[in-house]
């Protein structure tokens, strides 16, 4: 058997990423943008919402134009937030 992981490409679009992941691409895509204007002093940092999200802490790779990423960074980023379940957090 074939796990889902197995047939996800090594680089991902943000379509790809939004298909195997959901992983919404417009959020990805804001948080860049927030992020930009963080770095210009055009925005405060106290009015982002979200400084952990996926586009602030994954670097993209760019090939024609584009955002890309390693399907290995988008499955750190994904078991970094994931949380225990009740059963395992009792069963330690």
């Amino acid at each position: 058997m074939t796990t889902q992981t197995n047939i996800v490409p090594e680089i991902l679009s943000l379509k790809d990423v939004e298909l195997y992941f959901n992983l919404s691409a417009n959020t990805i895509k804001r948080e860049r943008w927030e992020q930009k204007q963080v770095r210009q002093n055009k925005l405060k940092l106290e009015e982002v919402k979200n400084l952990d999200g996926f586009g602030y802490t994954t670097e993209p790779i760019f090939m024609y134009g584009k955002l890309y990423y390693r399907k290995q960074d988008v499955l750190d980023f994904i078991e970094s937030r994931t949380e225990l379940s009740p059963e395992q957090r009792v069963n330690g």
